[in-house]
């Protein structure tokens, strides 16, 4: 039978007593809303998978016997719907690149209560997105999926330093040629409105500031599509989204936009159609994919990735006729962007 699920649930799964006891301190307090559920055997845990139904499983990576890899793949079969953690302390870019095949997160040990509670906080944004049934088991098959890029990850990885360096993650892009010539082209779009062209890496990392310089990076990178399937789509994509961004850039001028808001509103443009990238990898024939799930596929993904909430947003409202008066000014310029 069942166990009730009317409160949001998780699941954390380590073969040491010690560290979820530590966890079971820590959430005991600031999550009382959610019910939580410790095991120490990754089987048993995958026993009680249907019984509890979590929102979210969170799982070691070091296990003896099943490691957490292995688990969280078993997982991903069993309750494709369920977030996936992965608990490591081996941030190794391969090791990364291997734990986003499985898992939706990544956290390095030892985190910080903060951290884990942005977890929670992004699993209940994506439990409330009104996604049909299918649609959200077939997302949280993270295969079918685009994988974050090797780029993009190391970015990252830069980013998390107290001491990021611009000319790091100049050199990091300037590594890939066919990056470095799209990214460049971006910047020096007229949307940007730079009054001179940046002729390198980071002149544009400068001048986009880093946060938006890894959001670009991640874009490019994707809509590029190494693989030949999705190849002519990327890039068909990718043309559509600069065309609207073009238009947003208008708007922003009109509006007087400068700054982050201008910035927001352009990435919003740049991401809005990535759902179709995501839907065409779900089902490559297109005969199943819908308008109104491109909206939904993308705020899902997005909301994964960590972009700002505002972002998801306007992403998810799109495609709204009527404009809700509480949206954001990013939604809001989107919308009149798609309309115009």
């Amino acid at each position: 039978m069942n166990e009730s699920h009317e409160l949001p649930s998780a699941i954390f799964v380590d073969d040491e007593p010690a560290v979820l006891s530590a966890l079971r301190r820590m959430l005991r307090l600031s999550h009382r809303d959610w019910q939580m559920h410790f095991f120490t055997d990754p089987q048993q845990a995958l026993e009680a998978l249907e019984r509890l139904q979590p929102w979210i499983v969170f799982s070691d990576r070091r296990m003896p016997g099943l490691s957490g890899l292995e688990f969280l793949e078993r997982v991903a079969t069993q309750a494709p719907e369920t977030i996936r953690v992965l608990l490591t302390g081996d941030m190794s870019l391969d090791s990364a690149l291997r734990g986003t095949s499985v898992a939706h997160f990544i956290l390095r040990k030892p985190f910080e209560l903060d951290t884990l509670a942005d977890v929670f906080v992004r699993a209940r944004v994506l439990h409330q997105l009104p996604l049909a049934p299918e649609l959200r088991r077939a997302l949280g098959v993270l295969d079918a999926l685009p994988v974050r890029p090797a780029v993009y990850m190391e970015i990252t990885r830069e980013l998390q330093r107290e001491d990021a360096e611009v000319g790091v993650i100049g050199r990091l892009i300037s590594q890939d040629q066919v990056l470095l010539s799209r990214v460049l082209r971006v910047v020096n779009s007229p949307f940007f409105g730079f009054s001179s062209s940046a002729k390198d890496a980071e002149t544009a990392v400068t001048r986009l500031g880093l946060q938006m310089i890894q959001h670009l990076v991640l874009i490019i990178e994707l809509y590029q599509c190494a693989e030949p399937a999705y190849k002519t789509l990327g890039e068909e994509l990718m043309q559509a989204a600069v065309v609207l961004a073009e238009r947003v850039r208008v708007l922003c001028d009109q509006k007087q936009l400068e700054g982050s808001a201008r910035n927001r509103c352009i990435l919003a443009a740049l991401l809005h159609n990535i759902g179709r990238l995501v839907l065409y990898r779900l089902d490559p024939s297109g005969a199943a994919v819908m308008a109104e799930q491109v909206p939904l596929a993308g705020a899902y993904l997005l909301e994964l990735w960590g972009f700002e909430p505002e972002l998801v947003e306007a992403v998810l409202h799109q495609a709204d006729t009527e404009s809700d008066p509480e949206l954001g000014l990013t939604s809001l310029m989107l919308q009149a962007a798609l309309q115009g």
